[in-house]
């Protein structure tokens, strides 16, 4: 409003001004229009006498100047054109040489010229001036124009015309008034209006404001309404709905690691509380001790397992893990994996089979890359029944070198496949028997710090097939 206000006032005085300035102008041009008029009339009323008086003698050369006939003629023309309809409201005197009125409408003083105007139009300059006249004895503020009239070069008469300036001051009057009563009225309605407008605007944004000072971590379910208005303000209440969407999915993962990481370290812990108390209760042989600490380091070793895991998933997910990337034969590391992880393979009685013949180059990191292979092969071998058999198909693509690792085991249902790779991850929620740990996890971070991903699918008629794709000029 005050930034309107300011507008609108600066406006006001230029358009004052203008039209100020506009109105004199043309005032000015229509006295000079009709002091040349009543030039050009007088003019002619005395060529006409001037033709009458020199009929007789043309060696007579008449002149304006201090002649009695040329007085006699301003005078008719006066009382003769004082009242034609293009002469209402304006005064007419007509000066002779020397500055003495010689003619003047009716209901003016005659005087005599002032000495300040007759010195401008001595010199053949017009002269503009406002100052009161006397009307019917009743002052009046006029805007008065004298012009000379110049016969050889010497002044032979004055013209002088007069406009009352009373219409221009109504207008301006009117004009006056209405900037002083419009402008401010404009002011108020536009602030009303706008205020209203605000606040029709920003209710959808208070309803916001209300419903976001609901929501807590505990109840993140809550969602704003969407207020229909198809504006920036609907747009921000869908992406304040899916932030909030976000954050309780990132809660409820949370929660859901919380208590997967803490039934993880229960068991081992509750193993280890159990021996010990056990082996405490009474003096106990020197085999006995000896088994219970190679127990309880088992579980030590467990528990430093998982820690470390977590660590790992914690650097991959800060990005501060390093990777060692050189170029190396994915055919001959797949090769030292199978071998390594062949002992697990025999104790359960599982063939692993490698169908890879052909070289196959990639720009990789040695060790995360062994171990990426690793928790997948451990990972099927450890859901496949005893005397069932993995399969390891080693394909270059056009751009990548595509792993399948694919089990004969007891499989994942579609529905759980794509949540496998989530941190103790548990696909049957009530045995825990049935939870994939970090392992998945690990690599499938591994597999996205190359460039890469994992994916999994069913197998027909049973089983699971794991496909790790990683670009082969990965850098």
């Amino acid at each position: 409003m005050l930034i309107l206000s300011l507008a609108l006032f600066i406006f006001g005085m230029v358009l004052y001004h203008n039209l100020s300035l506009k109105i004199s102008d043309d005032t000015d041009d229509v006295l000079r229009s009709r002091a040349k008029g009543i030039e050009q009339s007088i003019e002619t009323y005395w060529e006409a006498e001037r033709m009458d008086i020199a009929a007789g003698d043309n060696n007579i050369r008449l002149i304006k100047e201090d002649n009695i006939n040329f007085i006699r003629i301003a005078r008719r023309w006066v009382g003769e054109k004082i009242n034609d309809p293009d002469l209402i409201n304006t005064i007419v005197r007509v000066y002779d040489a020397h500055g003495s009125p010689i003619a003047s409408s009716k209901n003016v003083p005659t005087e005599h010229l002032n000495t300040h105007i007759f010195y401008d139009v001595k010199k053949g300059a017009d002269h503009f001036e406002n100052a009161f006249l006397e009307v019917n004895e009743i002052p009046a503020l006029f805007r008065i124009f004298t012009t000379p009239v110049m016969e050889s070069k010497r002044l032979a008469y004055v013209v002088q015309v007069a406009s009352p300036l009373s219409q221009l001051h109504s207008v301006l009057r009117n004009l006056r008034f209405s900037l002083l009563f419009l402008l401010p009225l404009t002011v108020i309605v536009t602030g009303l209006s706008g205020a209203f407008l605000v606040q029709l605007t920003l209710k959808p944004v208070n309803q916001m404001i209300e419903t976001i000072h609901q929501i807590t971590a505990e109840n993140l379910k809550l969602r704003l309404k969407i207020p229909g208005t198809r504006d920036e303000i609907e747009s921000l209440a869908k992406t304040f709905n899916d932030m909030i969407t976000r954050l309780d999915e990132a809660f409820t993962s949370q929660r859901q690691f919380m208590e997967d990481i803490s039934h993880e370290l229960k068991t081992p812990l509750s193993v280890l509380k159990g021996e010990l108390e056990v082996t405490l209760k009474k003096i106990r042989s020197t085999q006995e001790y000896e088994t219970t600490l190679h127990s309880s380091l088992e579980e030590v070793n467990h528990l430093v397992g998982i820690v470390e895991n977590l660590l790992t998933l914690a650097r991959f997910d800060a990005k501060t893990t390093t990777l060692q990337a050189q170029t190396l034969d994915l055919n001959v590391l797949i090769k030292d994996a199978v071998e390594a992880i062949q002992v697990l393979a025999f104790q359960k009685n599982i063939t692993l089979h490698l169908n890879s013949a052909h070289t196959v180059d990639i720009y990789a990191d040695k060790n995360q890359l062994k171990r990426l292979i690793l928790n997948i092969l451990d990972n099927a071998i450890k859901y496949t029944q005893p005397g069932g058999n993995v399969f390891i198909n080693l394909r270059q693509q056009k751009d990548t070198a595509d792993i399948d690792i694919i089990d004969t085991g007891i499989g994942i249902p579609e529905d759980e496949l794509p949540h496998i790779f989530d941190r103790f991850y548990r696909v049957d929620k009530s045995r825990s028997s049935a939870g994939f740990g970090l392992g998945l996890s690990i690599a499938q971070s591994i597999a996205m710090a190359h460039g890469g991903r994992i994916s999994a699918r069913p197998n027909s008629p049973q089983g699971t097939i794991f496909t790790i794709s990683l670009p082969i000029k990965f850098k």
